[in-house]
């Protein structure tokens, strides 16, 4: 649970997005990068709304292994997946606006054996729609808002969109571990979620697996369900108390 030492020392601040073209387009399918740290000229207050850059944007299939996200500014808007991609191994220190993004109706995007550090809010974003997932597994994520939000109020907004979470450890959290859309028929699966602490189910915290009414086209604010409430075995939340363990 602790990110490797870079193997470029101090990393490597890049001017703009790196493109990661797959091989149909010139590229390739898998991008080792032997635990470089990498991250981008941001100049956008990770806290102020969007606009911040993105440091990688990964094309349709393509698998990232073995990376390191400098944290901060230079986290920006973190990687971008364009249709399926795999990012395993891969490391943020500290980030800025999203970690992750799932951006391509019906793709999936899979994070394994990967750690995520320090968030005032999302962890993974998930603005993708038509059954489109999100898997993490076999990671460890500490000190964040939300771990997984499907979009709450994106343009064209929709669904459903899919979070798969297994074998996954949390240490400080703030919000919740995941937020649906129960109007778009979002649908959580959790299994082997260990909570730093354990979950306490008398007071609810952390937040497991919480349901929103999200709405379209930037038109007001999606509203939380059952009064914030984690929410067990529902068609949107698939999980249950056995689920979450202590650590």
């Amino acid at each position: 649970m602790e990110i490797p030492t870079p193997t470029n020392g101090a990393g490597e601040i890049r001017t703009q997005t790196t493109v990661l073209k797959n091989a149909a387009n010139g590229g390739q399918d898998v991008y080792d990068f032997n635990n470089q740290k990498i991250g981008v000229n941001n100049t956008a207050d990770c806290d102020d709304g969007e606009g911040q850059k993105t440091v990688f944007e990964v094309e349709d299939g393509v698998t990232v292994k073995n990376l390191i996200i400098a944290g901060g500014l230079p986290a920006g808007n973190g990687i971008v997946c364009k249709g399926d991609c795999t990012l395993d191994h891969v490391y943020w220190e500290d980030v800025c606006e999203d970690a992750a993004t799932n951006s391509k109706d019906g793709a999936t995007m899979r994070i394994n054996s990967s750690i995520a550090l320090h968030s005032a809010d999302k962890i993974f974003q998930h603005n993708a729609k038509g059954g489109s997932t999100t898997i993490v597994t076999n990671s460890y994520i500490a000190d964040f808002g939300k771990l997984w939000r499907s979009c709450g109020d994106c343009t064209a907004n929709g669904g459903p969109r899919n979070l798969i979470i297994d074998n996954v450890r949390v240490d400080k959290v703030k919000t919740t571990i995941a937020g649906a859309n129960q109007n778009y028929g979002d649908t959580v699966t959790i299994t082997n979620l260990y909570v730093k602490g354990g979950y306490d189910a008398e007071d609810d915290k952390p937040k497991i697996c919480q349901e929103y009414r999200a709405v379209t086209d930037h038109m007001g604010e999606s509203e939380k369900l059952h009064g914030g409430a984690s929410q067990w075995n529902t068609a949107t939340c698939r999980v249950s108390k056995s689920d979450i363990k202590s650590w």
